[in-house]
């Protein structure tokens, strides 16, 4: 049975984590009567049972814990969501709360919580048969951040865990490597052709996440040696076959075969490379950054319009939501009307002059301008 938002009460626990303060504010704009948080050395039992809904924003061991010393509190009035990047180790868990009766449904976002969220990964996860009300409340809180959001059975969750891991293993050994050779990750970018420069991608967003989630990734993972072992095996194959060119086309093609089947993916993935690396390549040669807090229909048209006005040639737009700074936060700026542009122009129709009216007017649509650099040789 369904019930109305506005008769549940809510409690995060970890709420001022960095998911756990991403949640909260989800449940208060969802209408939930009350919207509590609570910390490590909170009564967390009283919130369980002065409660409707749980958020879980830890990691998988204290979901498991948690719900240990949950479950026979927990009955058909609870709604338990979490947010670890593990699911496999809380599986039996997940089960036995969800023969008490309660929805339980895990939850996964395919970024760092305290990046911006449009347009990013949500999976969530069928567990047990009273999973349909948090799915539900899932959709609720988190469709309105404009995820995609796709549902799962939670078994499933290992692919992403395995994924993870794979992802992590590379991006280390990669960093490793580079270190062993002397080749600071700067070094490496600098000279970077096409490829290379997804490499130092991979390599430098996996170092940004700092240590925590990828250890937490890396240590539950319980296949982790058996895929260092695929790693060292592909490794071994890769070293035979470096001493005969044909051998060496043979297995990259035997790869090429294997994961370009059935619906010829390889040229689908080679195309939307392709298409980063000419905006990376555009924003290279000119470009202009300003940020917008305050999106609207229509601000797209009229930030677009200095250029249009002064007959400057755009060769690359991007724009995504910002991270909201602690000066905006003070400010109370809303975190989702912000927005970061970067727009590539042909240096052949910019001159200083341009490029010192179009700040100007952008500044007075209250845009945040950051430096403008162009190639002054080749303007106007």
């Amino acid at each position: 049975m369904f019930v109305p938002y506005e008769e549940r009460v809510a409690t995060v626990v970890g709420r001022k984590g960095a998911l756990g303060s991403r949640v909260f504010p989800c449940y208060q704009e969802a209408g939930f009567r009350e919207v509590h948080g609570c910390e490590q050395g909170d009564p967390f039992l009283d919130f369980v049972n002065r409660s409707t809904d749980l958020f879980l924003a830890v990691d998988d061991a204290e979901v498991i814990s948690l719900l240990e010393i949950a479950k026979f509190h927990l009955g058909p009035q609870h709604t338990i969501l979490d947010g670890a990047s593990n699911k496999s180790n809380a599986i039996d868990i997940y089960l036995d709360v969800d023969s008490r009766g309660a929805s339980v449904c895990p939850t996964h976002l395919g970024a760092r919580p305290d990046h911006p969220w449009q347009g990013m990964k949500f999976w969530l996860c069928r567990v047990g048969q009273n999973c349909e009300r948090g799915i539900r409340t899932g959709m609720d809180l988190f469709i309105a951040r404009n995820v995609a959001i796709d549902v799962i059975d939670v078994e499933e969750h290992q692919k992403i865990e395995i994924d993870q891991c794979v992802t992590f293993l590379t991006a280390y050994v990669v960093s490793e490597t580079l270190r062993s050779l002397g080749i600071p990750l700067k070094e490496f970018d600098c000279f970077a052709t096409l490829n290379a420069e997804f490499l130092a991608l991979l390599a430098g967003r996996t170092q940004g996440q700092g240590v925590k989630v990828p250890s937490e990734v890396l240590f539950r993972q319980d296949r982790k040696f058996e895929i260092i072992g695929a790693l060292q095996a592909a490794l071994e194959r890769l070293k035979q076959a470096l001493s005969d060119r044909e051998e060496l086309e043979k297995l990259m093609q035997t790869n090429i075969d294997y994961h370009d089947n059935p619906e010829g993916l390889i040229g689908q993935l080679f195309r939307k490379a392709g298409i980063v690396g000419s905006r990376n390549a555009n924003l290279r040669m000119c470009s202009l950054s300003f940020r917008i807090t305050r999106d609207r229909p229509g601000k797209l048209r009229d930030v677009l319009k200095p250029f249009f006005v002064e007959d400057v040639n755009l060769t690359a737009i991007d724009s995504m939501q910002g991270e909201i700074t602690e000066e905006e936060r003070l400010r109370g700026v809303d975190p989702d009307g912000i927005i970061d542009f970067d727009i590539g122009v042909n240096p052949k129709t910019i001159n200083p002059e341009k490029a010192r009216r179009i700040k100007e007017t952008l500044w007075a649509m209250g845009c945040q301008v950051a430096d403008f650099p162009f190639d002054k040789e080749n303007s106007q």
